[in-house]
């Protein structure tokens, strides 16, 4: 992997005013919002494996050591909240098909970074959406759905929301992180996390690489989190500064695939993610940045 040029970024949709290009973001927005509410007590993490035209095919030694990555990742994420007061169980549960099969669906311009940014960044936000409505259909397709009187009770789901409800009933959850994991171990791509701001769309995350890091690091955008890295999302060159001071070792941060257990999850994420009602006001500044689109 030496050489690879590694990014993350966290991906929102915001209400775009016609003829402006530049909109600033409030973190705070995200807080108990869409379908990942607070990390706190049940929840489902969903992944679904997806063959994409430019990607590395998903072989069964790299679905199954992904889904060993997964675990390690969850694990992680509920030994910090223990450590913090915070009861957290996390179920895992995934599609696949027979012997180890994936739903095969190009991106919509190769890879995630030029489909998130063409032919510009809101476009390719849709175009994204789209995209996972499509997978998320495909997988609904193969449910058993339980039927009554040789009816079927529901609709076999036919985009990520209806997948989501669907998985809230299934499992008893009130929030759902739903990942498609696109197999970029040796390509130079993002992973990206959309839908986290608003309520227009259901959130969702693609992620690129199986580091545990990387994992828990989409995990927690969904329920709220921000880059505290420069990233397209993170522009601020003050505040960049003021989090790498503040949380060198928060999780948020470009974690370079490092190690998990290096990190840990500060006060500024554990405030977005739900896990503390208040905030030291000298952190403020780090709710809000500025967002382009192009």
């Amino acid at each position: 992997m030496k050489g690879v040029i590694r990014i993350s970024m966290l991906a929102v949709i915001l209400i775009i005013l016609p003829g402006s290009s530049l909109h600033r973001i409030d973190y705070r927005k995200g807080i108990n919002n869409n379908v990942c509410k607070t990390l706190k007590d049940n929840v489902l993490v969903y992944y679904i494996f997806v063959d994409s035209q430019e990607t590395t095919p998903w072989t069964e030694f790299d679905i199954k050591t992904t889904i060993d990555s997964l675990t390690v990742a969850v694990r992680w994420l509920e030994s910090q909240a223990r450590a913090f007061g915070i009861s957290l169980n996390i179920i895992q549960d995934y599609y696949i098909g027979e012997d180890y099969t994936t739903i095969k669906k190009a991106l919509p311009f190769g890879n995630v970074i030029n489909s998130l940014n063409e032919p510009s960044l809101s476009k390719g936000i849709r175009a994204l959406n789209n995209w996972a409505d499509i997978i998320a259909k495909r997988a609904g397709y193969t449910f058993n759905i339980s039927e009554k009187n040789g009816i079927p009770e529901i609709k076999n789901p036919r985009n990520k929301e209806r997948l989501v409800a669907y998985l809230r009933d299934e499992k008893q959850v009130e929030s759902v992180a739903l990942l498609f994991m696109v197999n970029n171990y040796y390509k130079n791509d993002i992973s990206v996390v959309l839908n986290t701001m608003g309520n227009e769309d259901v959130e969702f995350a693609i992620v690129s690489y199986k580091y545990p890091s990387v994992i828990a690091h989409n995990i927690l955008n969904l329920f709220g989190a921000a880059d505290l890295n420069k990233s397209e999302f993170r522009r601020n060159e003050k505040k960049i500064a003021m989090a790498g001071q503040f949380f060198p070792n928060d999780i948020m941060q470009d974690n370079n695939f490092m190690n998990i257990q290096n990190f840990e999850i500060g006060e500024y994420t554990r405030y977005l993610i739900g896990w503390s009602t208040e905030l030291d006001s000298q952190y403020e500044p780090l709710l809000q940045d500025k967002i382009a689109f192009f």
